[in-house]
């Protein structure tokens, strides 16, 4: 049995969580802003979305890990850590449908359009071009200042179009996004889901959300039976998001939601379902798995305080950072060691590389929020942002 597949990850995982818990005890700003959050209604959201971020984190590691003996992207790969990634998407996803949606609840239907996207050029814009510049400086520093030649430039243009675009690859083939483990190709859905919002928003009022999700499943299944894309269904993680608020006015519902026992209940039957599920893990079918544990913590339920723990909430403020940044020092700290012909090394030391390279990630991430991402968050809602509070992005997975 090769026990480098349970030991790396838990490495990996450990590396983010003991970093994140040094940094949320002795930065004042962590403090400052996790302290300044207790007791908001969503301060379970903001853990998992922490959580989902140290899920990608673990499944990359292990892509890379991969990537520097095989070459090729997820060989060799034990399946739960396969899943890791895509579950983190689905989270995100659901995370983003259940928040916009109750805003758009919240304003009886109606989303003010140029609020919503300037909000949202703010939040992604500044730290994605900071993470896509540093892969670019990558890339030239790997492959010369070619990559900067005019027959490349569609190829770069769309490189920093914030992800709204698909990204074609160099002239010669080579992607740069490869550097970052492709996570930008997720922003692709988060942004056709924030330029439908305020078309759709009608629907989020009494029960008229039910029909927009009959709508959807019927129209991406009878798409994706045409098209054969199995990328489609994951819209559908939105929608899983967006019934949220309306499972939860059954005030009973919602209290039993916040109690242990649905806590239990919820994770057994995620384990059950991720267990039975046989389909492509980009699929509606895993994204269901998952939906019991994002719905009790939607309701407000801790998971015996693991979500609402100054750690993971730490985790959560700059998971945005982390998902971006991460790919990055993975490839770069892979690269060097397969440029030294240092493939002969005893397992264990791979993981040790990996565990100090999130560590870094993880050390950069929360700088890069503090400097980079609050002050135009401050800015766009022009009163001071609280870190954990803020609306998550999506944590990429392998590349579709």
């Amino acid at each position: 049995m090769n026990l480098s597949i349970w030991y790396g990850p838990a490495m990996i995982a450990g590396a983010g969580i003991v970093t994140a818990a040094i940094v949320s005890r002795f930065s004042a700003f962590y403090r400052t802003e996790l302290a300044a959050d207790v007791g908001r209604r969503e301060l379970s959201l903001d853990g998992l979305r922490g959580l989902a971020a140290l899920m990608v984190v673990v499944h990359h590691a292990a892509l890379f890990r991969s990537w520097l003996f095989t070459g090729i992207w997820g060989e060799g790969v034990a399946p739960w850590i396969m899943a890791l990634g895509p579950a983190g998407v689905h989270l995100f996803f659901m995370l983003t449908g259940y928040l916009f949606w109750s805003k758009a609840r919240a304003g009886n239907g109606k989303v003010r359009i140029w609020k919503l996207w300037r909000g949202r050029l703010y939040r992604i814009a500044p730290l994605y071009l900071f993470a896509v510049a540093a892969v670019l400086a990558v890339t030239i520093a790997l492959r010369g200042m070619n990559t900067l030649a005019p027959k490349n430039w569609n190829a770069l243009w769309r490189l920093f179009a914030l992800g709204i675009f698909r990204r074609p690859p160099l002239s010669d083939g080579f992607n740069p996004t490869e550097i970052n483990a492709y996570v930008i190709w997720t922003l692709w859905f988060e942004w056709r889901f924030y330029f439908a919002l305020p078309f759709i928003a009608w629907f989020a009022v009494r029960r008229r959300t039910f029909w927009l999700a009959v709508a959807a499943f019927v129209g991406v299944f009878a798409m994706h039976f045409y098209v054969a894309d199995v990328r489609l269904q994951m819209l559908l993680s939105f929608i899983l998001g967006m019934l949220c608020p309306n499972l939860m006015e059954n005030r009973k519902f919602a209290e039993w939601l916040r109690s242990k026992t649905a806590a239990g209940v919820a994770l057994a039957l995620t384990v059950l379902l991720a267990l039975l599920n046989r389909g492509p893990f980009l699929a509606f079918y895993f994204a269901a798995a998952l939906f019991p544990i994002f719905l009790t913590a939607a309701a407000g339920n801790n998971f015996w305080g693991i979500l609402t723990a100054r750690t993971t909430r730490c985790l959560g403020a700059f998971s945005y950072s982390l998902y971006l940044l991460h790919g990055t020092l993975f490839y770069i700290a892979m690269s060097i060691l397969k440029s030294a012909h240092l493939l002969n090394l005893p397992s264990v030391w791979y993981w040790v590389i990996l565990m100090f390279t999130a560590m870094a990630a993880t050390i950069l991430s929360s700088a890069t929020f503090r400097f980079i991402e609050f002050p135009f968050l401050r800015k766009s809602h022009k009163t001071a942002a609280k870190a954990p509070s803020l609306v998550p992005e999506p944590v990429a997975q392998s590349a579709p």
